[in-house]
């Protein structure tokens, strides 16, 4: 049931889908675009980099923490990216904040989609999108935050004006040619 309410909260907060628009700009004008996600938000980022692959010419998954990470950040700003997206959900790692804070550093605008339990993102996001999480179960379930992937994903292709669409029929027509699936 708290899945649900999220899933219409977040349905209802898309009302004005200026925060989306702007999300989805930002994302797709960033070659290349790192995506991070770590611990608990791997799943999350891992998502978003698989499809956005497709259709971005340059997704970077940065799901490494430490120096590699780092060394990932910069490399990623070195090559022109200039947004990072950030997936972090509870309990909020310290190498998450670690990574956004030598983004910002390093010169690159945060794309945070953190839950709506995190209250201290004052400072470290350009563009802020909080679902909610559902904690009442074993382990969180991050329904809202999935399907906002989507959404974002969604976004990012319409703003890049038809480049997206052409990739998306250039991989099927592949696909096709290799026999790729079994339908």
């Amino acid at each position: 049931m708290a899945e649900a309410a999220n899933l219409t909260e977040l349905a209802q907060g898309f009302a004005g889908e200026e925060a989306i628009d702007e999300f989805g700009r930002a994302l797709a004008a960033s070659r290349p675009l790192a995506v991070v996600g770590l611990r608990a938000s791997a799943g999350l980022a891992t998502q978003f980099a698989y499809f956005a692959a497709k259709v971005h010419p340059d997704i970077r998954l940065l799901a490494s923490s430490g120096s590699l990470i780092e060394d990932q950040i910069e490399q990623c700003y070195a090559a022109g990216g200039r947004t990072m997206l950030v997936f972090m959900m509870p309990l909020y790692p310290r190498e998450t904040l670690k990574a956004i804070e030598l983004a910002r550093n390093t010169g690159m605008k945060i794309a945070l989609v953190a839950d709506a339990g995190f209250t201290d993102h004052e400072g470290i996001a350009d563009y802020l999108l909080t679902p909610r999480v559902d904690s009442r179960l074993v382990f969180d379930s991050h329904a809202a935050a999935s399907a906002l992937v989507s959404v974002l994903l969604d976004s990012m292709c319409t703003n890049m004006n038809g480049a997206a669409q052409k990739r998306l029929d250039a991989i099927d027509r592949s696909s096709k040619r290799r026999k790729v699936f079994a339908n």
